[in-house]
């Protein structure tokens, strides 16, 4: 899946990697271990649009790693990457979760 959190251009667009993916690629060969990356909650506006859109719960998102892509004036499109992880970034009594 491949996603942008409205239709702005400077939104950068997001994929939720398989693990033959990050095996594969080049920016994360050079990981000794995929907790090296930083990490993104499952409550953030991202994920739970992954969330939604690929009928997954917190506990299947944990773990997985999303491929960002941003616009960058120098690199093009530049990739960076977050590790999923269960922790919640607000109170239960939030409005935007799913």
């Amino acid at each position: 899946m491949v996603g942008r959190l409205g239709a702005h251009a400077m939104m950068p667009t997001f994929t939720l990697m398989e693990p033959s993916d990050i095996q594969e690629d080049f920016h994360l060969s050079s990981l000794s271990s995929m907790d090296e990356l930083p990490k993104i909650s499952v409550d953030d506006p991202a994920i739970i649009s992954l969330k939604v859109e690929l009928d997954m719960n917190n506990e299947e998102l944990s773990g997985r790693v999303v491929k960002f892509l941003r616009r960058s004036l120098k690199a093009g499109i530049a990739p960076f990457y977050r590790q999923i992880i269960a922790t919640p970034i607000a109170k239960e009594d939030r409005i935007w979760s799913v």
